[in-house]
């Protein structure tokens, strides 16, 4: 199954203070990182970030807001409205550990709904979301562009809380435990984001305990 790749880089990382994207892991910005990953297991990925022209030196295309100032709910829906395939997968730029064998496996999730859709089984599922310990990972997830009807909706309501807008969609919830055995990592690194300097720190030095932190393209 042929799918777009979305990273999210729109947002004003007021909590860290200076541009997420772009933080090193050992001398390789995270979004050069989660371009690599992607690139592994996709041959379409692009930008979402907003008015931003920051990233045009990673090659990929932006693509802008359409609903400017809402949000990452609006850096989705520019995603998906660029991408002319039936699914998309959204990954945020704070990300450092989501890698391409995580990718893969939220793409093969996504298919086997696509084949069962097809095959007239269960109820049309429009979503595939990480669900670790007691929270939700929906930027973090793969969406069928089938949703940007209630994306486009929510947008122009002023409704713009992610999860309030997931809670509406007919998903299909991945495991900790999946995540863990499809990315080769413990879950709650899987979908690690970094929102403030203290996170940033601890993926630093889980990258050198790792040796996670070797360019990887």
């Amino acid at each position: 199954m042929e799918w777009t790749g979305i990273i999210l880089a729109g947002g004003r990382s007021s909590r860290m203070g200076t541009n997420k994207a772009v933080l090193p892991i050992d001398g390789q910005p995270v979004i050069e990182r989660l371009a690599c990953e992607l690139q592994k297991a996709t041959d379409e990925v692009v930008i979402s970030c907003g008015p931003s022209v920051l990233y045009a030196e990673l090659g990929l295309p932006l693509r802008q807001d359409i609903y400017s100032g809402c949000g990452p709910l609006a850096g989705l829906h520019a995603g998906l409205a660029a991408s002319a395939r039936k699914w998309c997968l959204v990954v945020s730029c704070d990300m450092p550990f989501a890698n391409a064998a995580l990718f893969r496996y939220m793409a093969e999730q996504a298919q086997m709904l696509e084949d069962q859709r097809r095959g007239g089984h269960g109820e049309p599922v429009e979503a595939v979301i990480p669900y670790v310990g007691d929270r939700v990972q929906p930027l973090l997830a793969m969406y069928r562009r089938s949703v940007l009807p209630e994306l486009e909706r929510a947008l122009g309501e002023g409704l713009l809380r992610v999860n309030h807008w997931i809670s509406g969609l007919p998903a299909k919830y991945i495991s900790g435990e999946e995540l863990s055995q499809a990315s080769g990592l413990p879950a709650e690194l899987a979908v690690f984001n970094m929102n403030q300097p203290e996170d940033y720190k601890t993926a630093q030095l889980y990258a050198e305990q790792q040796n996670l932190g070797q360019r990887n393209c």
